[in-house]
């Protein structure tokens, strides 16, 4: 382990993991919560969302003007995210700034406000939010297609949430709500850059003294299934946008490098079979791309693609033959090689930065309940052996277990003849 990384346990049960960056100037400072759109009751969808929001709209010292001049004044970057499973806020400032960072951290945190005006204009700005979402193809279609894989279940619902249950939010419902879910337990405090984890600790155990106590409530869900089929969703738009997805894998699946290596020679590169097949050869699109999603316990391997209708179907008959091929004849000792090489410089680029170093703290803890070094994931991937990857084709490019959704101006004709029986 290396000697920079260090985590400790506030007495409030507040975890606070640190990473020394002594070369930058910089501190990323993030305060990680664990709970998302995931936790959320289904009458409370979007809630996780609103409350990311609202705690930047003051709190009972600052208005919201005021905590974004004082960010500003020092020229540091203050934001926040919601995720399925997770929200994060984090602040970005020189190394000089940690305690202004950490005080106004803990201030949204332990003090907001929820003002009732504050409330209703902050709803107006979520549902622009959404209409914005509704009016980008791109992004839409993969809320479509969570629906329609996990029907019924909370990963299948939008971070966002939608029109109705957002405008009927109470001041109550939401200060009630915050109250259950963030507490200590389930906080995580990631800092990185040029700091002393004695330092970090000291500051957050000055201003997160209180908190503890209290206990998670209790909310189930199944594991999710993956349902197959295919969705046609007509809209009038210049391009049909598709979303393929297939089984993968849980967060901390033993494998997990290996489905890295696979997603990468099937599309997670330029280099990527469907990406040098499908645009470079055959140009019927311009983006093209496959991806992993992880969750707690269960994991997506998907593909993105668009192109216009007229292309549609010999684009897809292009993917299913890509696919099949892989199935068939497996990946090349050049291609796994090459992936290999590929994942390694991303990930030594991408951790250049306070920023991404603080964000692979966090979810190290909660993905893992540990921490590897740069050295250790790669040697992670070298590791990985052929036979695993193939091991992985034959477990998930299985064509009984494909989802397909398409966004824009087709129908179930345009599919290939064997897909069409399975449209809905």
């Amino acid at each position: 382990m290396t000697e920079d990384y260090r985590r400790s346990v506030l007495p409030n049960g507040i975890r606070v993991i640190t990473e020394r960056m002594p070369h930058v100037r910089s501190v990323a400072v993030g305060v990680w919560v664990e709970t998302g759109s995931r936790r959320e009751p289904e009458d409370r969808g979007g809630m996780s969302h609103l409350i990311e929001h609202l705690v930047f709209k003051g709190t009972a010292t600052r208005s919201a003007e005021e905590i974004a001049r004082t960010m500003d004044s020092v020229g540091g970057q203050m934001d926040a995210f919601t995720t399925k499973e997770h929200t994060c806020f984090y602040v970005q400032v020189l190394d000089e700034h940690l305690p202004l960072a950490v005080d106004l951290l803990t201030d949204i945190l332990l003090h907001p406000k929820f003002d009732g005006e504050e409330l209703e204009r902050e709803k107006q700005v979520v549902l622009q939010e959404i209409k914005m979402v509704d009016d980008t193809p791109d992004d839409i279609i993969h809320d479509i297609f969570a629906a329609q894989i996990w029907p019924g279940h909370p990963l299948g619902r939008p971070i966002l949430g939608t029109r109705e249950l957002v405008t009927g939010f109470s001041r109550d419902s939401v200060a009630q709500y915050f109250g259950e879910e963030y507490i200590a337990p389930k906080v995580i405090i990631a800092v990185a850059g040029n700091v002393t984890h004695d330092r970090v600790v000291d500051l957050f155990g000055r201003g997160f003294r209180d908190g503890g106590g209290r206990t998670p409530i209790p909310r189930s869900d199944s594991v999710p299934v993956l349902t197959p089929g295919i969705n046609i969703v007509h809209k009038q738009l210049e391009q049909v946008h598709v979303v393929m997805g297939l089984p993968g894998l849980r967060q901390s699946a033993p494998e997990r490098y290996a489905l890295f290596l696979l997603n990468d020679v099937i599309g997670g590169s330029m280099s990527s079979r469907l990406f040098q097949e499908i645009r470079e050869r055959q140009g019927l699109v311009y983006s093209i791309h496959s991806g992993v999603q992880a969750y707690l316990d269960t994991g997506l391997l998907y593909l993105y693609a668009a192109t216009d209708p007229g292309n549609f179907s010999k684009m897809l008959k292009a993917i299913l033959k890509e696919i099949r091929d892989l199935k068939k004849n497996g990946i090349t000792e050049e291609e796994l090689k090459r992936a290999k090489d590929h994942l390694k410089g991303s990930l030594m680029l991408s951790l250049e930065t306070s920023s991404s170093r603080m964000n692979r703290l966090a979810k190290h803890e909660m993905h893992l309940n540990s921490f590897l070094t740069m050295d250790q994931m790669i040697a992670a991937i070298e590791g990985v052996r052929h036979d695993e990857v193939q091991a992985l084709v034959g477990q998930f490019l299985d064509e009984d277990h494909l989802a397909l959704t398409t966004l824009g101006p087709l129908d179930r004709r345009n599919l290939p003849r064997e897909l069409r029986a399975e449209a809905s």
